[in-house]
């Protein structure tokens, strides 16, 4: 098998994330840099309520360039993407067993662990893609419209989300190769960032769960502070410790996994005691 064909299957595999993913950052990217002078114009001089500050983090008021686009694209955006990451990610691992292709590709002359680490290759480049691509579309606003943000702090807002995905993307890897079906793996790594995503938003609006948002992904991959002020790549590359770790543990459990041909016979119901099979003697 010629190098890095299964990244690049990986990554083809994942077009819908790549570039519907894409076209979704670039076009709201668009849609807000071109709302602003709208939303500038409505609440200039009107004192906001504090919950619009809190999502704005450092990068001020929503009547300013850096927090509206922290506001209305960081807020949500990334979470989105993080979804079409989980997909690709169950979809490298349970979806291919489940679709029956998984012990055909195994049966050619490749190890389990390069299967795994070229797989997370293709999906890295097309996750980078959905979210990378906002940039573009902050920039075509940025041509029609006043919007007075640096284009480079843009584009760096934007890669340094990368990570914060990545990690939700290696661990819809790891639930697809240790859990019993690709339903499984969906919802508990979906559940796991939406949690995230939760604690990170009540942590902004409640003081007493300030301390806790620091426990999430979403608080290291704040764009706020990327918009405006110094720049501290560190923070949100920082995700990326967790998301080798769990890489690797993707790969121990991949290499252990008994491959089904086809779909798994498993569901909730086979856990009820009244379902489970008779013991022989």
């Amino acid at each position: 098998m010629s190098r890095y064909a299964i990244a690049r299957k990986a990554f083809w595999d994942a077009r819908v994330t790549a570039f519907g993913g894409g076209l979704l950052s670039f076009s709201l990217a668009l849609m807000y840099v071109l709302m602003f002078p709208w939303v500038q114009e409505e609440f200039e001089g009107i004192e906001l309520p504090s919950v619009y500050e809190s999502f704005a983090g450092g990068a001020g008021s929503i009547t300013e360039p850096a927090g509206f686009l922290a506001t209305e694209y960081f807020s949500f955006v990334p979470l989105v993407i993080i979804i079409f990451a989980i997909v690709a990610g169950t979809a490298a691992t349970a979806g291919e067993e489940s679709a029956g292709t998984l012990d055909l590709l195994l049966a050619q002359p490749v190890t389990r662990k390069r299967v795994v680490l070229e797989k997370a290759t293709g999906l890295t480049a097309a996750v980078s893609v959905a979210l990378a691509a906002g940039a573009p579309g902050a920039w075509v606003g940025q041509l029609v419209v006043d919007f007075d943000l640096a284009p480079w702090r843009i584009l760096l807002a934007m890669v340094l989300t990368i990570p914060l995905a990545l990690l939700f993307l290696v661990l819809a890897m790891f639930a697809g190769a240790t859990l019993p079906n690709r339903a499984a793996a969906v919802v508990f790594s979906t559940s796991a960032a939406v949690a995230g995503y939760v604690v990170q938003t009540l942590g902004l609006l409640v003081t007493q769960l300030e301390g806790i948002r620091k426990l999430t992904p979403f608080y290291w991959a704040e764009a706020s502070e990327v918009l405006v002020g110094d720049v501290n790549p560190v923070r949100p590359m920082l995700l990326l410790v967790p998301a080798a770790v769990i890489l690797v543990g993707t790969v121990m459990a991949f290499e252990r996994r008994d491959i089904a041909s086809g779909a798994r016979d498993v569901g909730w119901r086979g856990w009820l005691p009244w379902r489970r099979p008779p013991r022989t003697a």
